[in-house]
């Protein structure tokens, strides 16, 4: 298999798992989207607004109607948003996750909705608690660019495949509106106008971004003059306290799949939260045209032979 780590000057970005772990247990992705008090409404809301919102591609890039009756496993589950899905439309469908917050509330989740799943806490980069060829598919969505060693995830995605199994995973993309225009080049343009202590609040009020996520980068900014291109990117994916993201071009992607054979790829999702009064302005059809071009979202597919 041949993999291109994610470098800088020559040298990868130290993270240890532990702290993968620890960040993701303290927040479970999507957990935040519904403050209902009633449990059943609070997952309900959140599915309403996974696929309802930006991310209404998920459906279609992962196609759950079509493993009725098949093995499918998912890496990174997290509160099993997607794994409902998987399991309403009678997969056979296993959840692993790293974090054991996550698949408490995965397995809180599939109880109320009475739908049959099984959980487990587990490393893939350690090594997935199943024997060699277990699976008809393997759905990993957002999860793969958080390890410090994907390629290990990876080996074990094409271990415990069948012969002739499929794969679908989401990555974050490199060629990217979100990367290069907005990571790569406005947040470090503008990055300093967060030092003034007032700002953070006036940037939240006219822009609608989170103020906590501001005043965590302005943290950041005032304790840790200068950071390594890996850092940068890794506090300006998923909160300023992500410990590790990383980011894939085509060619990466590929390279890092290289032992599937029929590997195909595609580009969605161009968020236009992201954008304050400029996203708002942009028609629907145009913010999907986007997506489809420059998205943030990497979509890869593949079989095992």
């Amino acid at each position: 298999m041949k993999y291109q780590g994610f470098l800088t000057g020559g040298k990868a970005m130290m993270v240890n798992v532990n702290e993968v772990r620890n960040f993701w247990n303290e927040n479970p992705c999507q957990a935040n989207l519904s403050d209902s008090e009633d449990r059943r409404r609070y997952f309900e809301e959140i599915s309403r607004k996974r696929y309802g919102g930006r991310e209404w591609h998920v459906p279609t890039v992962a196609n759950f109607a079509a493993f009725r009756g098949k093995d499918v496993l998912e890496i990174g589950c997290g509160i099993a948003t997607d794994g409902l899905e998987f399991a309403k439309n009678e997969a056979n469908y296993f959840g692993v996750d790293l974090t054991p917050q996550a698949i408490d509330m995965a397995v809180e989740r599939f109880g109320l909705f009475g739908v049959p799943g099984r959980f487990q806490v587990a490393n893939a980069e350690e090594g997935l608690p199943f024997p060699d060829q277990s699976f008809d598919h393997v759905y990993s969505f957002g999860v793969i660019h958080h390890s410090p060693t994907p390629w290990k995830i990876v080996r074990e995605i094409h271990r415990v495949l069948r012969s002739g199994g499929t794969f679908t995973v989401m990555l974050y993309n490199k060629t990217s509106i979100n990367y290069c225009v907005e990571i790569m080049f406005l947040r470090k343009l503008f990055r300093w106008c967060l030092i003034p202590r007032f700002m953070p609040g006036l940037l939240a009020r006219v822009t609608g971004f989170d103020q906590w996520k501001l005043e965590g980068h302005r943290k950041i900014l005032l304790e840790k003059k200068r950071m390594s291109k890996e850092e940068w990117i890794s506090i300006n994916t998923d909160g300023p306290m992500c410990p590790l993201a990383n980011v894939y071009n085509r060619k990466e992607a590929a390279d890092l799949f290289s032992d599937f054979k029929e590997l195909r790829q595609e580009i969605w999702e161009f968020n236009v939260e992201h954008w304050s009064f400029i996203g708002r302005a942009i028609p629907e059809n145009a913010a999907k045209w986007i997506g489809r071009n420059w998205g943030w979202h990497r979509m890869i597919y593949g079989r095992k032979i």
